[in-house]
């Protein structure tokens, strides 16, 4: 069973300062600010690390939501699934969601 994290932040600078000071994920933070800050809708990138393969991905849901989640495969096996489609929710790789509801930008 994945982790799921529900937050409610003022703004769109409240939800980078969150990943910068509570995930702390560089990598994740890359792909937050492309939604926060240049006006895209989604935004994912595969991560290949030594010991295993993340897919994150970060998106508008609405007005005023925002949803991050978080795939990791410690085997690695699909990692050329994921280069061809993105994971979904229903993927027991799912790892950590966590869903945000932004008063303002």
């Amino acid at each position: 069973m994945h982790k799921r994290i529900f937050k409610r932040l003022k703004n769109y600078d409240d939800v980078k300062k969150y990943f910068e000071n509570e995930i702390k994920d560089e990598k994740a933070s890359e792909v937050v600010k492309e939604i926060l800050f240049e006006e895209e809708d989604s935004a994912f990138k595969l991560i290949e690390e030594e010991d295993k393969i993340r897919f994150i991905k970060f998106y508008r849901s609405g007005s005023c939501e925002l949803c991050y989640e978080e795939y990791v495969d410690e085997t690695k096996e699909k990692l050329e699934s994921w280069k061809q489609k993105a994971p979904d929710f229903r993927d027991s790789s799912l790892f950590l969601e966590i869903i945000f509801e932004v008063r303002e930008k």
